[in-house]
């Protein structure tokens, strides 16, 4: 979907994929994880000014997006699946100097979801937090915003990032990129990511999701 063609034709009520599908499937918890070989990130949040995005962390919404990221992945064949929390705050917040955000709402968050039987950590510097999980130290990171996860994702393998909706009850997922309406009809997209989206699809129906 070009988010910016469907509200100028007046389709305003939904933002993106998700909140289409979490609409139409009447579910309350949402979350967008994107995969591509060797790092797999949750976001918190998604379509959010970055602002906004900032005041939606809050020990509730950190708490929910774990326990949703853990049953999907449970769900899906990825059996206690090891989750990392990044901070929101340069790094983790410095016991409060840049930011209490880590203190009062994150850490709260991960000591209910780990006294839930969830195998979670942090929250860990941003600017560390992803090459951990690449070394596979962590199954899947839960970034605390949109560029957050993207950035990370994108820089790490461009072309096969996959985007894959939880909480939903049936499997979705489709290519990282935009729409590229710029190049429409000129034979040069690469469908890389269409593929890979295609074989995420299979991967989750059939629940062999590993920690590759």
């Amino acid at each position: 979907i070009n988010k910016e063609a469907i509200h100028a034709a007046g389709y305003v009520e939904d933002i993106g994929h998700q909140e289409i599908l979490g609409r139409i499937a009447g579910v309350e918890w949402t979350a967008t994880m994107l995969m591509t070989p060797g790092l797999k990130v949750v976001h918190l949040s998604t379509h959010k000014s970055l602002i906004e995005a900032a005041k939606y962390v809050t020990c509730s919404n950190v708490l929910e997006k774990l326990k949703l990221a853990h049953n999907s992945l449970t769900a899906w064949g990825l059996k206690s699946p090891r989750i990392a929390v990044a901070a929101l705050n340069p790094h983790g917040g410095e016991g409060g100097l840049l930011g209490r955000e880590e203190i009062e709402e994150i850490q709260p968050a991960v000591a209910q979801a780990v006294a839930a039987g969830i195998d979670v950590y942090g929250p860990l510097p941003a600017d560390s937090v992803f090459n951990r999980a690449i070394a596979g130290e962590f199954d899947v990171v839960l970034a605390l915003y949109h560029d957050q996860g993207h950035i990370a994702i994108k820089v790490h393998d461009f072309h096969q990032s996959v985007t894959a909706t939880l909480g939903i009850p049936f499997i979705r997922t489709s290519v990282d990129h935009g729409t590229a309406f710029d190049i429409a009809g000129t034979g040069t997209a690469d469908p890389a990511g269409t593929h890979a989206a295609l074989e995420a699809a299979i991967t989750l129906a059939s629940g062999n999701l590993s920690r590759a």
